[in-house]
């Protein structure tokens, strides 16, 4: 039996997963959660074989998670769930230790055929994914900032709060949230005024 756990902040997307993982006779799902705190608690109290982990939660995203969950249990292997890719994004992600990467919309059956690949200690990335890794591993790490999180640090580097980046973007706050908390890992900084500081130094604003 594959113990499967995860973590999604959206209710019906969780609900969905768990339906269509479920009618699998092979799959038992052992833990669900909203965030990347749940997932941490989740890989401590729960061990599961794999957790499919959502990259956009609420607060500390799923990147946030990776490897806290690879330390509290380093024999869960995990399927990153995300509405979004991207060169960067997905390399990011792997670079933190998820053993796939699994974008929603993805048909039950290939979600299923994921899951137990890794389950059994393999790797199985869906094309798409695979060729913007491949890309992304090509480039020089200070240009694998995607166009809109280099946007984005453009506005950070002008002052600008969330909610005014989000108005000049037009997108969500929360979405913005996600944007800052990207930028802050792959500078490896540990707030705004510094991933500004480093951009600049690199020529990256």
């Amino acid at each position: 039996m594959i113990r499967v756990a995860i973590v999604d902040d959206h209710p019906i997307v969780t609900d969905g997963v768990v339906a269509n993982l479920s009618a699998s006779a092979e799959i038992e799902i052992v833990a669900t959660g909203t965030t990347a705190d749940d997932a941490l608690t989740i890989a401590r109290t729960h061990a599961p074989d794999v957790l499919i982990l959502d990259l956009e939660l609420g607060g500390k995203s799923g990147l946030d998670a990776i490897r806290g969950v690879k330390a509290a249990s380093p024999r869960t292997r995990i399927v990153i769930f995300s509405a979004y890719a991207g060169e960067e994004r997905v390399a990011t992600a792997f670079e933190r230790g998820a053993d796939s990467y699994v974008l929603k919309g993805t048909p039950s059956d290939e979600l299923v055929a994921v899951v137990r690949a890794v389950a059994a200690g393999g790797t199985l990335i869906p094309p798409d994914i695979a060729a913007q890794l491949s890309r992304a591993v090509r480039q020089p790490r200070r240009d694998r900032l995607t166009e809109r999180e280099r946007e984005t640090l453009a506005l950070l580097a002008e002052g600008l709060p969330n909610r005014a980046i989000a108005e000049r973007l037009a997108i969500t706050e929360r979405t913005v949230k996600f944007h800052v908390a990207e930028i802050l890992a792959r500078l490896g900084a540990s707030n705004r005024a510094q991933a500004v500081a480093i951009a600049k130094a690199r020529g990256i604003v």
